[in-house]
């Protein structure tokens, strides 16, 4: 165990290392200067990352003896990011985003869950980009969803409960956050953003209950209006036509999912807003392992966040921003469930990238949840 703190603690050091030499942005590694007979100067490559420590804290004995009160990664996460120009106003672009499970990786025990992978792959995918005809992606990416309602209230950190990404059953699978196998293409017409994707079949996903989800295709439609520089409206649908099934006895049932949501972001001068909600059908899990009534028929959920940034400029400090924030998802059939959050959190920005969250949520739910206290160490680069 000591040898394996040790490791940490080293792992830790060099991020605080580098982050006493490097400033709060994506690190260019090679700039883009197009000069004739040299085919890498028309390369653009960034790199770029969040190394996220956090501790969560249930009230009551919900959690009691679990991981993520001993301490867990939030979220780590490296990003790579290549744009080649080829020529006239298009560029060849690739993006890769791999998340690291610290304690995982280090097999620092009791601060991961059991069964982690230390890597995960968030991002992979590959296109090209015009000013003038738009982008087109392929592979592993934000879902339209995501990009257009999702991301708009995912700005604090036990959020993303009332939405559909993620809480489906598997945000890669279901075409909802990251999806797999997914052409994507957006359009910037005037002050409006455009978003169409068509999903792939893709492979099987295991939820561990024995049963299987296959994603036979799908495809979404995004719009996301700027009304003002610091006003914006999105709404977006996104169909999946997935099959469940038992590989037991061949029991099957196949399902056509549709979420459909809206959302509004609003920063003026030093406040955020933003408040978003959506229908699920077909989509939330009923927490029933059999195959005809795996899926509940209708839900709902919304979400929301109000906050205020206060400039400081010393003592370290750069900013300091308090809000509050909560949402809420109910079942309108399938299960009988339903779950209100509402908090208080404040954030610390500080110099050189690193920057600590607090929040504490009060929660009121069917499976009564304890309240959760939260602290989040982050430090970007």
């Amino acid at each position: 165990m000591t040898i394996k703190m040790n490791a940490l603690a080293v792992a830790v050091g060099a991020a605080a290392l580098m982050a006493a030499f490097t400033s709060q942005a994506e690190i260019t590694v090679l700039k883009q200067d197009p000069q004739a007979g040299d085919p890498l100067s028309r390369l653009n490559f960034t790199v770029g990352g969040s190394i996220r420590p956090q501790f969560n804290s249930m009230t009551g004995d919900g959690d009691k003896g679990s991981y993520k009160r001993n301490g867990f990664d939030g979220g780590t996460r490296f990003r790579f990011a290549a744009d080649y120009y080829l020529f006239d106003d298009i560029s060849w672009i690739s993006y890769y985003e791999l998340g690291v499970n610290i304690p995982a990786l280090f097999d620092w025990d009791n601060h991961y869950a059991d069964g982690a992978n230390d890597t995960q792959r968030r991002m992979l995918y590959t296109g090209l980009k015009s000013n003038t005809w738009g982008t087109l992606t392929y592979g592993q990416q934000n879902s339209v969803y995501y990009d257009v309602v999702g991301v708009k209230t995912d700005i604090w950190d036990y959020d993303m409960i009332g939405q559909a990404p993620g809480n489906g059953i598997n945000g890669d699978y279901d075409g909802s956050y990251r999806s797999r196998s997914m052409l994507k293409y957006k359009k910037t017409v005037g002050d409006v953003d455009l978003y169409a994707s068509y999903l792939f079949e893709d492979s099987e996903y295991l939820p561990g209950n024995g049963l299987r989800y296959k994603r036979k295709g799908g495809g979404s439609l995004g719009v996301d209006y700027h009304i003002t520089d610091d006003l914006t409206w999105g709404t977006a649908w996104n169909y999946t036509r997935a099959d469940m099934r038992n590989p037991e006895n061949n029991d099957s049932k196949a399902y056509d999912q549709n979420i459909l949501g809206t959302a509004l972001s609003w920063t003026p001068d030093n406040w955020t807003f933003a408040a978003g909600g959506g229908w699920y059908q077909n989509f939330m899990t009923s927490k029933k392992n059999t195959v005809h009534d795996y899926f509940a028929g209708d839900a709902w959920g919304i979400e929301y966040f109000a906050g205020y940034t206060v400039p400081v400029g010393q003592y370290a400090v750069k900013s300091i921003q308090p809000y509050v924030m909560g949402d809420r998802i109910e079942y309108v059939n399938g299960r009988n469930y339903q779950r209100i959050d509402n908090g208080v959190g404040i954030s610390f920005q500080l110099d050189y990238g690193f920057r600590v969250d607090y929040e504490h949520v009060f929660t009121s739910s069917t499976d009564d949840l304890g309240d959760m206290n939260l602290v989040r160490l982050r430090y970007d680069f």
